[in-house]
C-alpha cells in the first residue's frame, strides 16, 4: 500500500519539519512563561507605597510569589506583584493603597487651613487560570510573553522565505518559469518587508514589551499592508520615475501612442493612491462610523496596493531571470514568435532579433551536441501585411543557410496564445509525440516570461531563448506584458485580494465591537 502518492520535495519537508518544531517548542515555552504573571502598578507621588495590602479572591487558584519595588525606564516607581498559578479558574487580584495629598478646610474660627487627606485607592485585575496553568490577565486582555507572538510570526516568516526561496531557486535552476514563480517570488518579497519591519518593532519596543495586549497584537496585524506600503513606497515611487523617463525616451524614439506612455500613467497612478492611503490615514473626519468605514476601506484598499507591488516586483525578477537563463540541453525544435514584419514582407529589426537569436543557438548546439534542430516560425498574416509572418521568417531562414525540409511553417496565429498552441500542434503532426522532444522559443527579452506561462497553459514544456531590444524600449514593452499576466489569472488575482482585503479591513471590526 502507498502511503503516499507524491514524494515531498527536500524544501517542502524541511518547512514542515521546522514549523512543527517551531510551534512545538513555542507552545512548550508558552505553557512555562504564562504560567506566572506580573502586575505592575504604577506609583505617584501622592501614594504612599508601606500602606499597600495585596488580596485575592482565590488564594487556591493564583499563589503571590513575589512583591517587589522597581524603576520602569529609569524613570517611573512601579509596584510589580508576581503569581503563579496553581488551579484552573478565575480570581480577582486587589491591590489596597492609600493616597496622601494636601488639602483644605475650613476650621472652627472660619479660616482655611491647609492639612493632609488621606483617600483609600484600590488596583482590581481579574486573572484567569487556564487547564494548561496559563494566566490570562482578562481586564487588560493580556498573557505574560505576549509579545512573543510577533517573534513567533518572524520565525515562521523566516521558514516560509527559506522554503519560498529554495523552491524559487529550484524553478530559475530547472528554468520552470511559471506564473506559479511569480507568486513565489511576490511571497518572499512580502513576507521578507514584513518580517524585517516586525523585528524592527520588536527591538524599538523592547522596554514596553510587558504592556503588549491581543488588541496591540491584532492591530498591529492589521496594519501590515500599510506598514509594507510605508517601507516601500520611496522605492517603488523611484522606480516609476524610472518608468517615466524611459517613456519619454521611447516617446521621442518610436513616436507618441497611447501605450507608450504606460510608465507616466503607472507612475502618476501609484503617486495618486500612494498620497490618498497616507492623507486619508491622517484626517478622517465625522462619527465614529464614518471613520470605521474609511479605515476598512483604507487597509483593504492597502492590501490591494501592496498585493499588486509585489506582484510587479516579482514579474520583474522573473522576467530578467528568464531571459538570463542558460539552456544545457540540445533542443529538437525551436518555435519564433512572430511580430510586425515591413512592408516589403521582411522582418523587422524586432523580429530579425528573434530568428537571429534562434540561429545562434541552433549553431551552439550543432557545435557543442552536434544535433539540429527544426524551425517553427510562427504567425499569421495582418491585414495591413503583404505575406505571412511565418513566411517572411521562412525566407529569412533559407537566406541564413537553413533548408526547407528542416522549417515547419505555421502561418494562422494571430497572438502570443495561439504562437504556442498552433506551434504546438504542427510539432506534434511531425513528431508524432511530444513525449521526450525537447522545445524552445526564442522571442525578444521582456516576452520570455510571457512565453513560459502561455507554453504552461497549453500543457508544453519550453526553454527560453532571449533576443535583446533597445534598452528605452525594455521598461514599457516589460510593463506591458504585466498588465497581460494581470489579465491572464484575472479571476484569481481578484479572488485573492477580495479574500485578502476582506479579512484585513473585517480585523477593525473585530478590535472595535
Amino acid at each position: 500500500m502507498k502511503i503516499l502518492r507524491h514524494k515531498l520535495k527536500p524544501h517542502t519537508l524541511f518547512c514542515i519539519i521546522a514549523s512543527v518544531i517551531v510551534l512545538v517548542s513555542y507552545a512548550v515555552f508558552f505553557c512555562i512563561v504564562s504560567k506566572h504573571y506580573t502586575v505592575m502598578l504604577f506609583f505617584s507621588e501622592t501614594m504612599n507605597i508601606d500602606s499597600v495590602r495585596i488580596e485575592q479572591s482565590d488564594d487556591k487558584i493564583v499563589a503571590i510569589k513575589d512583591v517587589r519595588r522597581e524603576m520602569f525606564l529609569d524613570m517611573i516607581e512601579t509596584l510589580s506583584v508576581e503569581v503563579e498559578s496553581i488551579h484552573e479558574g478565575d480570581v480577582r487580584l486587589s491591590v489596597f493603597y492609600e493616597n496622601t495629598y494636601e488639602g483644605e478646610k475650613t476650621d472652627d474660627t472660619g479660616q482655611t487651613v491647609t492639612e493632609p487627606l488621606v483617600e483609600q485607592s484600590a488596583y482590581e485585575v481579574d486573572l484567569h487560570v487556564t487547564p494548561f496553568g496559563t494566566i490570562y490577565n482578562m481586564t487588560h486582555d493580556s498573557f505574560n510573553g505576549m509579545w512573543t507572538l510577533q517573534l513567533l510570526g518572524c520565525a515562521l516568516s523566516i521558514i516560509w522565505i527559506i522554503t519560498l526561496g529554495l523552491a524559487f531557486y529550484e524553478k530559475e535552476k530547472n528554468g520552470e518559469f511559471t506564473y506559479s514563480m511569480i507568486i513565489i517570488g511576490g511571497l518572499i518579497f512580502f513576507l521578507s518587508v514584513i518580517t524585517i519591519f516586525s523585528l524592527y518593532d520588536i527591538v524599538v519596543g523592547w522596554d514596553y514589551r510587558h504592556f503588549d495586549t491581543i488588541k496591540n497584537v491584532l492591530h498591529s496585524f492589521s496594519q501590515i499592508s500599510q506598514s509594507f506600503i510605508s517601507v516601500t513606497a520611496i522605492p517603488l515611487l523611484l522606480f516609476c520615475l524610472v518608468l517615466s523617463i524611459s517613456n519619454i525616451q521611447l516617446v521621442r524614439h518610436e513616436g507618441f501612442r497611447p501605450q507608450n506612455l504606460l510608465g507616466v500613467l503607472l507612475g502618476l497612478a501609484v503617486f495618486v493612491g500612494v498620497c490618498m492611503l497616507f492623507l486619508s490615514a491622517r484626517f478622517y473626519t465625522g462619527s465614529e462610523t464614518t471613520q470605521i468605514l474609511l479605515t476598512v476601506i483604507n487597509t483593504a484598499v492597502a492590501f490591494t496596493f501592496s498585493y499588486l507591488e509585489c506582484l510587479l516586483v516579482s514579474t520583474i525578477v522573473c522576467a530578467i531571470t528568464s531571459t538570463r537563463y542558460q539552456i544545457k540541453q540540445p533542443m529538437d525544435y525551436i518555435i519564433i514568435l512572430g511580430c510586425a514584419i515591413r512592408q516589403d514582407g521582411s522582418p523587422t529589426p524586432i523580429l530579425r532579433g528573434r530568428i537571429d537569436r534562434a540561429l545562434a543557438f541552433e549553431r551552439e548546439q550543432a557545435e557543442k551536441w552536434q544535433h539540429h534542430a527544426k524551425f517553427v516560425p510562427s504567425g499569421g498574416q495582418g491585414s495591413d501585411e503583404v505575406i505571412s509572418e511565418a513566411e517572411s521568417m521562412k525566407r529569412y531562414l533559407m537566406e541564413q543557410g537553413i533548408p526547407e525540409e528542416r522549417i515547419l511553417k505555421e502561418d494562422r496565429s494571430v497572438n502570443t496564445y495561439q504562437n504556442m498552441a498552433f506551434s504546438k500542434k504542427v510539432i506534434e503532426d511531425d513528431a508524432g509525440d511530444l513525449a521526450g522532444k525537447a522545445i524552445a522559443f526564442s522571442t525578444t527579452n521582456y516576452h520570455v516570461l510571457r512565453g513560459y506561462t502561455l507554453a504552461q497553459r497549453i500543457g508544453m514544456k519550453v526553454k527560453g531563448l532571449s533576443a535583446k531590444t533597445k534598452l528605452y524600449f525594455f521598461p514599457n514593452a516589460f510593463l506591458r506584458e504585466f498588465i497581460g499576466l494581470l489579465f491572464e489569472k484575472k479571476f484569481f488575482h481578484l479572488f485573492v485580494v477580495f479574500v485578502g482585503a476582506a479579512f484585513f479591513a473585517s480585523l477593525y471590526f473585530v478590535l472595535v465591537y
